[in-house]
């Protein structure tokens, strides 16, 4: 498949009017799920089925899950709607008796993508809210350890608490600081990777899509 530069964009505005540009001139409906607090660019979940919604078999392609990384999903989602070889007779055609589609979902979270950040509205990291929040929240007792410090209470931090970052590294070892603050946690709303109380808007929104376009799946990728 050829390289085409121009399917990347520069912010979420251009990324969505050139997706969906992308998917009218494939011929394909756009559902689109307007984010509650709509800013300047109106963002969305836009939806895009090509192939038949009977399919058994799904292919689903999606951005900005962690809004930052937006630019690059929706240049591959655009590329490949744009790539006329690929889309029309490199993935099997439902009008040929091939029982396949494909679920385009651009910019899962589209505040993120929108705002240049890996979270959404709520400081919720996405990819950690998908847990059963009927049961207990897992614990990261590790980050509870380090929070203080990678939130400082002035900023630049002051030489202080840089000292103090440097000796609790020094003392705990930075795999363990590095698996405190990746592995996610659900104490503190105002801190790194926090996967929420509550299923967020996207959360949500996605079961819905899903829900709608998954009725007849049997194989999912």
């Amino acid at each position: 498949m050829p390289h085409d530069l121009s399917a990347f964009s520069q912010s979420y505005a251009q990324a969505r009017s050139q997706f969906l540009a992308a998917a009218s001139a494939a011929g394909l409906a756009v559902q689109s799920l307007a984010h509650p607090l709509p800013g300047r660019d109106c963002e969305a979940l836009d939806v895009a089925l090509a192939g038949s919604p009977t399919a058994t078999k799904l292919l689903v392609i999606s951005s900005a899950v962690h809004g930052v990384e937006g630019n690059c999903g929706s240049g591959v989602q655009v590329h490949s709607l744009r790539h006329t070889d690929w889309f029309a007779g490199r993935w099997p055609d439902a009008q040929r008796g091939d029982d396949v589609a494909v679920l385009y979902l651009h910019a899962v979270n589209p505040w993120g993508f929108s705002h240049g950040r890996r979270v959404m509205h709520e400081n919720v990291d996405l990819n950690r809210n998908f847990v059963d929040f009927d049961q207990p929240l897992p614990l990261n007792a590790g980050y509870r350890s380090v929070h203080d410090l990678l939130l400082p209470a002035q900023w630049p931090p002051s030489p202080a608490h840089e000292a103090g970052v440097a000796q609790f590294i020094a003392t705990q070892g930075m795999p363990a600081v590095q698996a405190a603050v990746s592995s996610g946690q659900y104490e503190f709303a105002d801190g790194l990777f926090y996967g929420g109380h509550a299923p967020t808007w996207s959360h949500l929104a996605l079961r819905q899509v899903l829900r709608e376009h998954t009725r007849h799946t049997r194989q999912l990728a």
